[in-house]
């Protein structure tokens, strides 16, 4: 949600050379740097998993908040909201621009008290991170042998696509299936150097 130059102008118009114009202005600054900042824009080799991560979110947060009906596929220019916030309705026009700054902050302030991801997602998550991090430096394109890509998974498994959403997909279900869970696969990659 972000108040437009000819909004604040029309608002700020209504008290010329008073108080209010220069702090409504800072104001919607310093608000719309704040709403920047709850978005990311999608770079070739990441993860929704990883953006999630990096934002203290779980990847269901940002699914839900996007509204993304594949988590295993994200593009490079894709912009992902980190919070509710960002798919609201704009500010109308004929509102109050201190009603509006006021009421945005408070929205804001809940929705990031509401998307504390649980200890069990995040500590999925941080694993995930670590073993990509130790078995490929996260690189969707690193080889070794037989071994491919960010979780350095057999050629075998991958059938011949080697796409970051086909790696993420395979390794999830290499991990569940042999260990069930990120944290225990960093478990045993701990203790034999491999998973």
């Amino acid at each position: 949600m972000q108040v437009s130059a000819s909004q604040l102008a029309t608002i700020t118009g209504l008290f010329p050379n008073s108080a209010l114009k220069k702090d409504l202005s800072s104001q919607q600054v310093a608000f719309s740097q704040q709403l920047n900042q709850a978005q990311v824009t999608v770079k070739a080799g990441d993860t929704l998993s990883q953006i999630a991560a990096d934002h203290n979110l779980t990847t269901e947060q940002l699914v839900k908040v996007n509204h993304i009906t594949n988590p295993d596929l994200i593009y490079p220019g894709q912009v992902i909201n980190l919070s509710s916030s960002q798919a609201s309705t704009p500010v109308q026009a004929n509102q109050s621009q201190a009603s509006t700054v006021t009421t945005v902050a408070n929205a804001t302030t809940s929705q990031a008290n509401s998307t504390v991801p649980s200890l069990a997602s995040q500590a999925e998550e941080e694993a995930r991170a670590w073993i990509a991090a130790h078995e490929s430096s996260g690189s969707y394109t690193a080889k070794n042998g037989k071994y491919y890509g960010k979780y350095q998974l057999d050629l075998a498994y991958l059938k011949g696509d080697l796409s970051p959403a086909n790696q993420e997909k395979t390794a999830n279900n290499y991990v569940h299936n042999r260990y069930g869970s990120w944290v225990k696969a960093k478990e045993h990659w701990l203790s034999h150097n491999w998973y």
